[in-house]
């Protein structure tokens, strides 16, 4: 595996390792030596998928503490703009923004450290969207930020949001209430 830093701190893109022979390909997406190498120590305690339809934006999601997590990303099928932003008041990259283009069959996941929200544009119909994640999904500790609200271009003036993602809460209204 071979990691690769973005522009928010502890985020990375990784080519995962692939193997092909006659029956086709095996990739395998984690390992925790290798992970542990690179200085992330987690243990991946939940793992998801979701499907999605063309122009669907699903974000910005993130759980508060105790029960923040930290991601593993890989796109199955389709392709997304995969976006994180960082939530974490004492990071350098404190309210900054960036983004990874993921596709079916290109060997490439995104790590999120805790502390940073995540959300994505599904740029084809059926993308599917495999997360893996170090901590249980808990209801109380869920929050977000308003997918429009913190600068980033989406290159989609008209996505297709749930009511809870329109719902969120602006970036601004986040960094008062976070820095208060």
């Amino acid at each position: 595996m071979k990691f690769e830093t973005s522009l928010l701190e502890g985020c990375a893109l990784i080519t995962l390792e692939e193997f092909h022979d006659s029956r086709g390909s095996f990739t395998k997406i984690y390992n925790e030596a290798i992970f542990k190498e690179y200085g992330i120590n987690t243990v991946f305690k939940e793992q998801f998928f979701s499907t999605s339809h063309k122009n669907v934006l699903r974000g910005m999601h993130y759980q508060s503490a105790p029960f923040e997590h930290c991601k593993l990303i890989v796109c199955m099928s389709g392709s997304v703009l995969d976006v994180v932003l960082d939530t974490r008041k004492d990071s350098p990259t404190f309210g900054q923004s960036t983004s990874f283009f993921l596709e079916e069959g290109d060997g490439k996941a995104v790590f999120i450290p805790e502390g940073v929200a995540h959300g994505f544009l599904s740029l084809q119909e059926n993308t599917v969207l495999m997360y893996a994640a170090s901590s249980e999904q808990e209801k109380s500790a869920e929050g977000g930020i308003l997918w429009n609200s913190f600068g980033f271009d989406w290159t989609c003036d008209s996505p297709t949001l749930s009511e809870r993602d329109m719902s969120h809460e602006s970036f601004e209204t986040f960094k008062h209430r976070t820095l208060a």
